[in-house]
């Protein structure tokens, strides 16, 4: 899973450098054009965890550094229940920092200069040439019943494997703000590779989806119904399921996994010391 993942954070990067050095030409000033997708407002609530000793108590400078460092610690059977469940949040968020919030590297409004307007779809595009090769990179944004559409597609010529309009993200806004999604494809297969979901009951964030193609290889789901919230991680260290659930009111909780405590399901009171469950 990781390896894919480097792949893809490489990639972006490869984008952010080409689009600062792109050019925005200019068109008509259309001030109806939709803003940019994000997922900024996408939150989970994670809070209970803060008195963790092990919540961000660690600088990862990479991937690679957080998955040697941290995987010792995850099998660890020392640790507390509460410490134990801190660890797996911690990871969930450190991976929807770095792939959740993928899209803001490409859907870059300062990049993109004016749109046009073909029908009922906004349609950005500009180009990038050196040496010999070209890239022309488009974003369109369609309005379909009640989601907007986007699409950030990549055209090449000169390259050693040219695209022709190749799909990169797709992203799908609800227009009642109760939710959305957006995927990252590789350009050349036709299913997404890596798929982010998320919905909200009013300014709460109440599920968030992370996962690659196969979700038996990687996957994060965090769900909120009322005070009762969930995480839920396959196979991230190819240890199968694990599992956490918090109180968000009072703090207790329990967390459950193959390589803590035989895989048996422990449990925290209020005061964060293990109890029965």
């Amino acid at each position: 899973m990781l390896r894919k993942t480097y792949a893809i954070l490489l990639t972006s990067f490869l984008a952010l450098v080409i689009w600062n050095c792109s050019d925005s030409p200019a068109g008509p000033d259309l001030s109806n054009a939709p803003d940019a997708p994000t997922i900024e407002n996408v939150e989970m609530d994670f809070s209970v965890f803060e008195q963790a000793e092990n919540y961000e108590s660690s600088q990862m400078k990479s991937l690679s550094e957080f998955s040697s460092k941290w995987q010792h610690r995850l099998e660890s059977t020392d640790s507390s229940a509460y410490e134990q469940a801190a660890l797996f949040a911690f990871y969930a968020d450190f991976w929807f920092q770095q792939m959740g919030h993928l899209p803001a590297t490409f859907f870059n409004e300062n990049n993109w200069g004016d749109p046009d307007l073909e029908g009922d779809t906004w349609i950005w595009e500009w180009h990038f040439a050196a040496q010999g090769e070209s890239i022309t990179m488009t974003v369109t944004a369609e309005t379909v019943d009640n989601e907007r559409h986007w699409e950030l597609r990549y055209s090449t010529e000169g390259t050693e494997s040219d695209l022709d309009n190749a799909l990169l993200i797709a992203s799908r806004i609800r227009l009642d703000g109760t939710g959305g999604n957006w995927e990252l494809y590789d350009f050349h297969v036709e299913d997404p590779v890596f798929v982010v979901e998320y919905e909200f009951d009013g300014n709460i964030t109440t599920r968030v989806d992370m996962r690659f193609d196969d979700e038996e290889e990687g996957r994060f789901l965090y769900q909120r119904d009322d005070s009762i919230s969930t995480l839920q991680m396959w196979d991230v260290f190819s240890t199968g399921l694990m599992t956490i659930e918090w109180n968000n009111d009072n703090g207790t909780g329990s967390v459950q996994s193959p390589d803590y405590r035989d895989g048996e399901k422990v449990c925290w009171n209020e005061d964060f010391q293990d109890t029965e469950c």
